[in-house]
């Protein structure tokens, strides 16, 4: 693909309407996108069981909907470092919590 190619994509693919107003909405939105491929990085590196990695991503799906759901009425310029901090907070501690809870039940038994 060549450069101008390239670039015309990226242009189209750039929500600019969102930059003319209202962009600090789109920093929730990359937050959430960091956070979910942070948490499914995280899951392929453990050695689990592959039932204890759906578990865990079944998690990581529902800990992301759940702030979702409970923030999308609210005034996001009211509210905004709260509402990050739920979208980003709610699926690490519940990834988290449900790992250590687990840890034992589904790690891989080592060759001794």
């Amino acid at each position: 693909m060549s450069i101008e190619r390239l670039l015309l994509v990226l242009l189209v693919l750039l929500p600019i309407p969102a930059f003319a107003h209202g962009e600090e909405v789109l920093v929730s939105l990359f937050y959430d996108l960091i956070t979910v491929v942070a948490l499914i990085i995280f899951i392929l590196c453990i050695k689990w069981k592959s039932s204890g990695k759906g578990l865990l991503a079944l998690v990581v799906i529902v800990s992301v909907l759940i702030p979702q759901v409970i923030v999308s009425s609210w005034p996001y310029m009211d509210n905004r470092m709260l509402i990050d901090l739920l979208c980003v907070g709610i699926p690490l501690i519940s990834v988290l919590v449900t790992y250590f809870l687990f840890k034992r039940k589904f790690a891989l038994k080592g060759k001794h």
